[in-house]
């Protein structure tokens, strides 16, 4: 279920935000990605320059949006000790949950930000490597995690500076990291597509919560 409904100060965070992608991506719809400038999408937001770059660092990540970033604090060192459940894909989903409520859920932009990543694809591609990133930092708490539960040192470093080499251990670990780290991916994309297509009154954290349920139910019909 989602949180509880924000208050005021978050309710116009999340409205300016909102406004600075819809006049962004409208002005590369109309005009061309070339038309795009931090004046002119203040200007259509109703925002100043200054207020622009507290939301984002640029033009272009106006356009493509919030990438999804993993919580910080508590809720990793958690996740990395083993909990909230001790089952690592749930608790994983637990910990994707998280990130999710930090995203602006607007149905509204998504088709008009396909028809702008179509358009150019050098933002297609700046949005691939974002969620790269984003799975490659799922991939290192996976491996703390996973470390830790088999008792192996927090960090080794292969990278031939002097650190000890990598041992069967390290690549089993590393292997299963990454793997858990693209399941989740495909579980949030999932999630994606089913809240895209569903009502209006649905919202992405509910679907995230079901796509990890569902991916635990078959999960454990595959293991019976």
């Amino acid at each position: 279920m989602t949180d509880a409904a924000p208050g005021l100060r978050e309710r116009k965070r999340r409205a300016t935000r909102l406004a600075i992608q819809q006049a962004a991506l409208r002005i590369a719809i109309e005009h061309g990605l070339s038309a795009v400038t931090v004046d002119e999408v203040s200007r259509r937001a109703d925002v100043s320059p200054r207020t622009f770059f507290n939301y984002f660092p640029s033009k272009e990540q106006a356009i493509l949006g919030d990438d999804p970033t993993l919580p910080q604090g508590e809720d990793v060192e958690a996740f990395v000790a083993g909990g909230p459940t001790g089952e690592l894909l749930a608790d994983l989903g637990t910990l994707l949950v998280h990130s999710a409520h930090e995203l602006v859920d607007e149905r509204g932009l998504i088709g008009e930000r396909q028809q702008v990543l179509r358009a150019n694809p050098e933002l297609f591609s700046q949005r691939m490597a974002s969620m790269k990133e984003f799975q490659a930092g799922i991939q290192t708490v996976v491996e703390q995690r996973l470390r830790l539960e088999d008792g192996l040192p927090e960090t080794r470093d292969p990278t031939g500076d002097g650190s000890p080499p990598r041992s069967d251990e390290d690549d089993a670990v590393r292997r299963r990291a990454r793997l858990a780290s693209l399941v989740g991916m495909a579980a949030l994309r999932h999630a994606w597509w089913e809240w895209s297509e569903s009502d209006a009154d649905a919202h992405l954290v509910d679907e995230l919560e079901r796509s990890f349920a569902d991916l635990g139910a078959l999960v454990s019909r595959s293991l019976v």
